[in-house]
């Protein structure tokens, strides 16, 4: 599980590292200088990063 957010999104930060508690294999990962709407305010480094985390999946064959 990626939590994705924005640096400055203190208010869906504020639960962020009880959700990584939660789940085994969680990890964040915050963009820089963005708020809520992380996808408006960098969509290059949210695709980057959701592009990251989703090819580290291992694929089932």
């Amino acid at each position: 599980m990626l939590l994705l957010n924005g640096e400055k999104d203190t208010v869906f930060r504020s639960g962020e590292r009880d959700f990584v508690r939660a789940h085994p294999h969680a990890r964040i990962e915050l963009i820089p200088r963005a708020r809520h709407l992380t996808n408006f305010d960098d969509p290059d480094a949210f695709t980057d990063a959701a592009r990251r985390f989703a090819l580290r999946i291992p694929s089932r064959s």
